[in-house]
């Protein structure tokens, strides 16, 4: 190899110096004085970049990736904002669709659809303008202006309507002042309102009162009354003592006059009870009662405790429930029933009917066939079969009341 060297000597570890002789030559060593051969010695390579054919750098491939990425970015922006804007414009449509139908609605003087309506619109801006205060601000003030003027629609409206109705319309209107502004100064007005209409439906039933007791009508009047009392206790205490008063003595003479009690029936009982017997003839008796005059009381009446003690008619029932004899072949009894009605007053007789006989039917048409099969060869005694057996004695004893309370007497008032 020629060109320029140095190798070490084998013998000694002298440093000899190559000047242009090729490998495979010998050489003497300048300090040990040995001849040695020079070796092969290869030439220091530079290593220079290449490309390898149809095969790209690296950063190529990421400068791409990253054209891609931003490009994307870029896609995905502006579609969100195309849709963006599509979205705005189509709530933009529904908001001045709203306000138009708003306006035709308050045009039509239907206010409570045109505060629905902006109400809608409202809703819409809040999603557009949250940096835009001005347009809600503007859409609020025509909300406002639109439930006022509903407000005072309604107000005209109740001075036409029923006494009830329009106490309803004027507390509502009263409960909602108090939560929306848009309502102030309203209140003055509805609390005059609410006053002078109560204070006129009461005085209204006090004089229809005194003129259904003058018709003969004291149920009615009674009627009326307690509704007078309900009405009354928001008024001023002055005028609803006065009112509450003349209703007291228009009641109390009506219950002095006609008013009529039912005693707790007496007697026997085997599967009855003096409730029972109350509950069952009570609702029978008190509309015949009525229609002849008499006033019956009334749990729900503000005077009810009056019956008791003034009330000069009494309702007394006597009844004696028996059980004797086999149904059939069963080992069940059969009910016999009698029971004697009264009216008295004052602790005198007036009318009586009985005693009124019933007892179990050897056909009884409530008892299913099934029911019949099960308990026709039953030789124990059944509670529950008895039950039914009784039942039926109960309802032929009933259609026996009815039929006698024809001849019932009309309430005798004295005159003063």
């Amino acid at each position: 190899m020629g060109g320029g060297g140095s190798f070490a000597c084998p013998e000694c570890g002298n440093e000899l110096k190559l000047k242009g002789t090729t490998a495979g030559r010998q050489l003497r060593c300048g300090w040990c004085e040995t001849w040695v051969e020079v070796p092969f010695l290869p030439r220091a390579v530079v290593r220079r970049a290449r490309f390898s054919r149809g095969r790209r750098p690296k950063w190529v491939t990421w400068a791409w990736g990253g054209v891609a990425v931003v490009t994307l970015l870029l896609v995905v922006a502006g579609t969100r904002g195309i849709l963006r804007a599509r979205s705005r414009q189509r709530v933009e449509g529904r908001l001045t669709a709203l306000v138009a139908e708003a306006e035709a609605e308050e045009n039509a003087a239907r206010f409570d659809a045109a505060v629905k309506a902006i109400q809608d619109a409202i809703a819409e801006a809040a999603r557009l303008d949250s940096l835009r205060p001005a347009r809600l601000e503007e859409l609020q003030r025509l909300r406002d202006k639109f439930v006022r003027r509903a407000a005072v629609a309604q107000l005209e409206s109740a001075a036409k309507a029923a006494p009830a109705a329009a106490i309803a319309t004027y507390k509502a209107l009263l409960a909602r002042t108090w939560r929306d502004g848009s309502l102030e100064g309203l209140e003055g007005t509805l609390r005059e309102r609410l006053e002078r209409t109560r204070r006129q439906w009461a005085e209204a039933d006090l004089a229809a009162a005194r003129q259904a007791v003058g018709a003969g009508q004291p149920n009615e009047a009674i009627d009326l009354c307690d509704r007078l009392v309900k009405t009354a206790e928001e008024l001023a205490p002055a005028v609803q003592s006065q009112l509450q008063n003349d209703a007291h003595a228009i009641v109390v003479a009506l219950i002095d006059q006609r008013g009529v009690i039912f005693d707790p029936p007496q007697g026997q009982f085997t599967l009855g009870t003096p409730q029972s017997y109350q509950t069952t003839l009570q609702p029978v008796l008190s509309p015949l009662l009525r229609q002849h005059g008499y006033v019956t009381d009334r749990p729900s009446s503000s005077w009810n405790s009056l019956w008791k003690t003034r009330a000069p008619y009494h309702v007394a029932v006597e009844v004696v429930e028996r059980q004797n004899g086999s149904y059939l072949n069963t080992g069940s009894q059969l009910s016999s029933l009698s029971l004697r009605l009264m009216l008295n007053r004052e602790g005198s007789s007036i009318w009586q009917v009985g005693p009124l006989l019933a007892q179990t039917q050897p056909s009884i048409p409530s008892l299913s066939a099934f029911t019949a099969s099960r308990f026709a060869t039953d030789a124990r005694r059944r509670r529950e079969f008895e039950r039914v057996l009784y039942d039926d004695a109960q309802a032929t004893l009933m259609v026996k009341v009815q039929s006698s309370l024809r001849n019932l007497p009309d309430v005798r008032v004295s005159k003063p």
